[in-house]
């Protein structure tokens, strides 16, 4: 038998709408912000305590409430910011709906304090677990501030499922990173436990928000976008290459001063950058657009992330086109010195190569003699350099890497097999300096250059990755501005990342000092690998396998040959020498195949030398 219909209670279903909005700290901070810049505020500072689950303190210098309006401010849907339901089809604030503060109050203890602008003292209200307990006046400053205290006190499974103080606080902080984003003509503060966070100063330029939260290396590093197509105006600042992340999580957009979250948008945005960043990583942004209120819908979803658009595909191509333009004058990433040797390790030994002479034993260095030796070793390779041009150049001898089967995991790919009846196989020459042409017996192979090296370099990789996790020591340790979010998962991980052989410091002022990365990432990609470890830190609180095997494939393709690069006959034969030791050549790390076979049958066929 069916229970029967029955409406629920006011208190019930005072919470249920309560956990619509505030679903933890970082909500409450997003709509009380919203209010004070409903409010006009210029200046907003935000305090948070134990993660903002003991306590957020919201001050602003905005217009305050009236004394008679204090009480209708924790009454559901009220609000002074819509009037009329046409009202909801050109939405120009940020808050409209009236639930955020009477939902905050349903779940906490509330106290308010407003005054308005001239008037002689202002008014304090206290609410707890959504009752009014008193109004009365009382002395503050111009503005209003909200305390928010004992949050999901008297929801106790909402508040069990929250996470570590330091990761309530971090997404407070990815709240307010938004918020100084959107509004930088607003000056921003937030504490976190007394400890300053972000200090924004509010003069109107985006730049010196981004400065204020990502420091002055990534801001160098960023285009500026501005333009204006098919009604939409663009404004704001694009990273690729070498500040192209891990993941979506850097990817700021902002919709007539709404912070907003648009599968669309990221989709435009990654055409556009598509020939400049690597696959499987994402550009960062800082993109603020501007398009009529009635084109957009933003009553999607009380959280008012989500927007829909009237003309979706006029908006992509907008923005795609907009950055695309001021991609177009950006530079290129200059690639990494093709043959340059790695610089020695500190204590390493220094031996020379003579032109003519086999490679020497390898030369161990005297702090690590002392290491239990691997069953089973892959024998070091030389480099690509010219050997004509490295008569007199030093060659750092390393400790033979461990072999792993883990480096047949990317095998199952599509590959060119290399018969094993012949293992010579002759270069005849190069074509667009790219593909390698060979002859074994009756075939003839072309070869990427760039898609070889780099499987070859990945394979190696892969098999020290998966036998142990060694550190290099860095020469210059470089100094790295975090935003709040990758600090603190910097020191809530820090363990995590020396067993995964990153090492760092504490430099002070969310900054940290990379002393170590792991060997097979190398120090031309420290500080890249260093930033999409945290990210990964930072979205799933760990550290996975395939993480690590798309690391070690953006450093074999950053590190390996590229297409067009020019390189002696001697660096050709010894990279197709290695090929034919493998016997079977698998698909570059992205999937792209090697080598492609043309017989001399299928030759003379098409030369009409033999009739079928």
């Amino acid at each position: 038998m069916n229970p029967s219909i029955r409406v629920l209670p006011p208190d019930v279903v005072e919470l249920i709408a309560a956990g619509e909005v505030v679903e933890r700290p970082a909500s409450v901070v997003k709509e009380l912000v919203e209010n004070s810049l409903d409010a006009g505020a210029t200046a907003v500072t935000v305090a948070l305590e134990g993660g903002g689950l003991d306590l957020i303190r919201v001050t602003d210098n905005g217009a305050g409430i009236a004394p008679e309006d204090l009480r209708l401010v924790f009454l559901p849907h009220a609000t002074s910011k819509l009037g009329r339901a046409e009202d909801l089809h050109a939405v120009a604030t940020l808050g409209f709906r009236g639930e955020a503060l009477p939902s905050i109050a349903r779940v906490s203890r509330v106290t308010l304090l407003s005054r308005r602008p001239g008037e002689p003292s202002g008014m304090k209200a206290v609410n707890e677990g959504g009752q009014m307990e008193a109004i009365a006046e009382a002395a503050c400053a111009e503005g209003t501030q909200v305390r928010v205290r004992d949050l999901f006190y008297n929801a106790p499974v909402r508040r069990d499922f929250m996470k570590k103080p330091q990761r309530e606080a971090a997404l407070c902080a990815e709240v307010m990173q938004l918020m100084i984003l959107s509004r930088p003509d607003v000056s921003f503060r937030l504490t976190a436990d007394g400890r300053q966070v972000y200090a924004s100063p509010g003069d109107g330029k985006l730049d010196s928000a981004l400065l204020s939260i990502y420091g002055v290396d990534t801001l160098k590093a960023l285009f500026p976008v501005d333009d204006t197509g098919l009604g939409l105006l663009v404004r704001g600042y694009v990273g690729v290459s070498g500040q192209a992340r891990a993941n979506r999580g850097h990817q700021h957009f902002f919709l007539n001063g709404r912070a907003v979250r648009s599968p669309l948008l990221s989709r435009a945005l990654e055409e556009a950058c598509r020939h400049r960043v690597m696959t499987g990583r994402f550009p960062m942004c800082a993109l603020a657009l501007t398009l009529p209120y009635d084109s957009v819908d933003v009553n999607v979803h009380p959280n008012k992330w989500e927007v829909r658009f009237s003309r979706e595909q006029a908006v992509a191509q907008a923005l795609q086109a907009a950055v695309s333009k001021a991609l177009d004058t950006a530079p290129t990433e200059a690639p990494p010195p093709l043959f340059e040797r790695p610089a020695p390790a500190p204590g390493a030994k220094v031996v020379r190569r003579e032109p003519e002479a086999q490679p020497p034993e390898p030369v161990v260095p005297a702090a690590r003699l002392a290491e239990p030796a691997p069953s089973s070793v892959i024998p070091p390779r030389r480099s690509l350099r010219a050997r004509d041009s490295a008569l007199d150049s030093p060659v750092v001898e390393t400790k033979p890497l461990a072999a792993s089967q883990a480096t047949q995991e990317a095998d199952q790919l599509h590959a060119a097999q290399v018969p094993a009846a012949s293992r010579s196989l002759k270069v005849l020459g190069v074509a667009f300096n790219t593909y390698i042409i060979a002859q074994q017996g009756e075939r003839l192979l072309l070869i990427d250059q760039h898609a070889l090296h780099e499987r070859l370099l990945f394979d190696r990789m892969m098999a020290s990755a998966h036998t142990r996790q060694p550190a290099q020591n860095l020469l210059l340790p470089p100094v790295i501005d975090l935003d709040y979010p990758g600090y603190q998962a910097f020191l809530a991980y820090r363990e995590e990342l020396v067993r995964a052989g990153f090492e760092a410091e504490d430099f002070g002022a969310r900054a940290v000092r990379l002393l170590s990365v792991p060997m097979e990432l190398g120090e031309p990609l420290a500080q890249r690998s260093f930033m999409d470890a945290l990210d990964e830190l930072r979205e799933r609180g760990g550290l996975s396998g395939q993480s690590l095997r798309e690391r070690i494939i953006m450093a074999a393709c950053k590190n390996a040959v590229k297409g067009g690069e020019r390189l002696p006959e001697n660096a050709l034969q010894e990279l197709v020498d290695e090929m034919m030791e493998r016997g079977a050549i698998p698909a570059c790390p992205h999937g792209r195949p090697i080598v492609l076979e043309l017989t001399r049958r299928e030759l003379e066929k098409r030369f009409r030398r033999i009739q079928e």
